[in-house]
């Protein structure tokens, strides 16, 4: 998860929050755990303020009132809550049942409404002014380069190109690529990814990005993989069915081995799991699916998986991902899956 995003998870609890004190706004001991939650770490305070958003975005608090939600939490920083509703004559108030399904109702409005925030607030959206070339949600894409090589992108994927001055160099900013590089010893042909720099002369290898990891597995030919700028400990030379993964967090190099014809298997509509979280690979299914795909319960996110998904369905993918683990697929709406 990136630094700009809140989980699932806390995203959840902190509508959780947000729904609770909309019920009983006038309940002091519910605004101070709340205010302890949201001081408890940036995470939460990011879901927390995300959350406002998504609230104010369905048009129940408009911006106009924002002023009036902040309140100094117990560790010093501000934690904005919501204005209280004006009191419900006792004879209007529904059913215990109902307001149960009406919260439900309002809990699924507001992760869609966050949905769309994440999409329209995210990170992604520099990237993509910043990118040469950019995929949307399932959309593939096959660039010729300047020199003749060619770049096979995966949905949700960017890359800059810096051709100019007789280099061949891109950055692939954000998702999954693979280059078939036309052979050219005079200039090397260079890709960045985050802090890991891979420099050939003609090969062909995929590079991906993802919240956790920036990984590189090679086809055909030989890579050089560095650190960009020092940055981390790597320095190797991968040859055909050779793969590296860095973790983005520790900086944890591991190497490995897969059937050259595996790699890059997105390219054919399937998706290659070896023991691997589900998180993980909720997170490279979510670039094909046109809705948002939620995970909130942490036992089924850690759980490990191998086995061959198939990316032209999605929603098939999933199930055959969390049902023999013991988790289902709800089908919120035609934009929202919630995985339990």
């Amino acid at each position: 998860m990136s630094d700009q995003q809140p989980s699932d998870r806390r995203l959840a609890e902190a509508m959780d929050w947000l729904l609770r004190l909309q019920e009983a706004p006038e309940d002091a001991g519910l605004r101070r755990a709340v205010e302890a939650w949201v001081a408890a770490g940036p995470d939460n305070r990011r879901a927390w303020n995300q959350a406002r958003r998504a609230w104010q975005a369905m048009g129940d608090l408009p911006p106009a009132t924002a002023g009036d939600w902040e309140k100094t939490g117990t560790s010093g920083q501000v934690v904005q809550l919501p204005l209280s509703r004006p009191a419900v004559d006792a004879g209007a108030k529904r059913s215990t049942a109902k307001a149960r399904r009406g919260r439900r109702g309002l809990i699924v409005a507001a992760l869609a409404a966050a949905a769309c925030l994440a999409l329209i607030f995210g990170p992604s959206l520099t990237l993509h002014l910043q990118a040469d070339h950019v995929t949307a949600v399932a959309e593939t894409r096959q660039v010729t380069l300047p020199d003749g090589s060619l770049a096979h992108l995966a949905p949700e994927s960017a890359i800059e190109l810096n051709f100019a001055d007789g280099r061949r160099s891109l950055v692939l900013l954000e998702g999954t690529a693979f280059f078939d590089v036309k052979a050219d010893p005079q200039r090397p042909f260079a890709v960045g990814a985050d802090a890991v720099q891979i420099e050939v002369i003609g090969t062909a290898f995929g590079v991906a990005i993802s919240a956790g990891a920036v990984e590189v597995e090679v086809e055909s030919g030989t890579v050089d993989t560095q650190s960009a700028a020092g940055r981390l400990p790597i320095g190797q030379r991968l040859s055909r069915g050779q793969t590296l993964r860095v973790d983005r967090e520790t900086g944890t190099v591991l190497l490995g081995q897969r059937p050259p014809d595996d790699m890059a298997a997105w390219r054919h509509g399937r998706l290659l799991v070896v023991d691997a979280s589900i998180a993980e690979v909720v997170e490279r299914l979510r670039p094909y699916h046109a809705g948002w795909i939620l995970l909130v319960d942490e036992d089924l996110a850690a759980k490990r998986v191998n086995g061959i998904y198939d990316l032209s369905n999605p929603d098939s993918a999933l199930r055959a991902l969390v049902l023999p683990a013991g988790g289902q697929v709800e089908e919120i709406t035609p934009l929202l899956r919630v995985l339990r």
